[in-house]
């Protein structure tokens, strides 16, 4: 037997970005409410419609086969796919024109109100667009008269979650339509449930939900009455 140490790997978390943490410490809960927290694009906001319209105003389309942006934008002329590279530039372009007009998904703008107002919850805003565009983000937010904090989020969303409940006791959601973002946030904050959702009907069909996840919902009336009968 080898008198050396043989090495374990720790499976550490990456670190809360430092740009993420300074917005955390605008936040305060209130311990007698529930938390619910929300990605914003194709959960609350309409990304790829939004998109589509952007990438056609370059002669670009995207393809639909596949729940990936990387290999899927394609130029109209010759269906070729576009370099990761350029899809990164577009990605960028697209949030410094549009993030201010983004149009809310059917459902979400009702059901919000009901879960703020009838079930008690006090709602957070978790997204992964560039740090740059939160002012962006919150504008479009409060223009459509949905008035709550976000934070623009960087790499996955469960370092943060665990971070912004590390002395919340009360029940905590959580819904995206990433299911890496999902499990991460399964991994760091155990406790917190988990709802996927995809609002496109397109992206939906491509993307298979994990079996560790709390619930897939089809609808933003499904994650309403989903969180009205967990608080029964």
């Amino acid at each position: 037997m080898s008198s050396s140490t043989a090495k374990i790997k720790v499976d550490v978390a990456p670190p809360v970005h430092e740009d993420v943490l300074k917005q955390l410490s605008e936040i305060s809960l209130d311990p007698d409410k529930p938390l619910f927290i929300s990605d914003a694009d194709e959960v609350i906001l309409d990304f790829l419609g939004s998109f589509e319209k952007y990438l056609l105003a370059h002669k670009l389309k995207f393809d639909l086969s596949t729940y990936s942006l990387f290999g899927n934008i394609l130029k109209i002329d010759n269906d070729e796919p576009i370099s990761k590279e350029e899809v990164t530039k577009h990605l960028d372009n697209f949030f410094d024109l549009n993030t201010k007009d983004m149009n809310i998904v059917p459902g979400a703008f009702e059901n919000l109100k009901k879960i703020e107002a009838e079930l008690n919850f006090q709602i957070i805003i978790l997204t992964n667009i560039p740090v740059k565009r939160r002012q962006d983000r919150i504008y479009c937010f409060k223009k459509n008269n949905l008035d709550y904090p976000i934070i623009t989020n960087i790499n996955s969303k469960g370092p943060t979650i665990k971070k912004i409940i590390s002395n919340f006791k009360n029940k905590v959601f959580f819904v995206d339509d990433m299911v890496f973002n999902l499990k991460s946030a399964n991994k760091e904050v155990p406790n917190v449930k988990l709802i996927h959702y995809v609002s496109d009907k397109r992206l939906a069909r491509l993307i298979k939900t994990p079996e560790d996840i709390s619930t897939k919902a089809d609808t933003w009336e499904e994650i309403y009455i989903y969180l009205k009968n967990e608080l029964a």
